[in-house]
């Protein structure tokens, strides 16, 4: 084997091993945020486009946003509002959320998300059923 093929072979086994690393941060990170938040299946988080709808239903979204997620331009606007609400399930203000769809400062806040205690924002108000009209004497 020449010098050649041997650099690229490297340079191929490095790029596979910083993938797999990435994935394994990210995913464990959602799935330790996904039990932090009470999901029902936290394993979503390790299988592509599941964990997409995992964040979808950890910020109390409908199914209808992973629609969203996948039109260009919206699609931006619509994770950074998923995981603004994603955050305030943590009780975390929704900066943290802003921060976790930020390129390089996603490490910092997605581990942030799932491992921290949750002080620094309000707990986000349970779903609320729509109040009856009483009659006005």
């Amino acid at each position: 084997m020449n010098e050649a093929a041997y650099a690229a072979d490297s340079g191929i086994g490095f790029v596979l091993f910083l993938w797999a690393a990435l994935y394994f941060y990210f995913a464990f990170t959602q799935f330790k945020i996904a039990q932090k938040v009470g999901h029902q299946s936290p394993w979503w988080a390790w299988v592509p486009i599941l964990n997409l709808f995992q964040q979808i239903q950890m910020a109390r979204k409908e199914w209808y946003w992973f629609l969203f997620c996948l039109i260009p331009v919206v699609n931006i606007f619509a994770i950074a509002v998923i995981w603004m609400e994603i955050a305030r399930s943590c009780r975390q203000s929704a900066v943290w959320g802003i921060m976790a769809i930020v390129p390089f400062l996603n490490f910092i806040a997605w581990g942030y998300l799932a491992f921290s205690g949750g002080v620094d924002a309000p707990p986000a108000p349970p779903e609320q059923a729509p109040r009856q009209h009483e009659p006005v004497a």
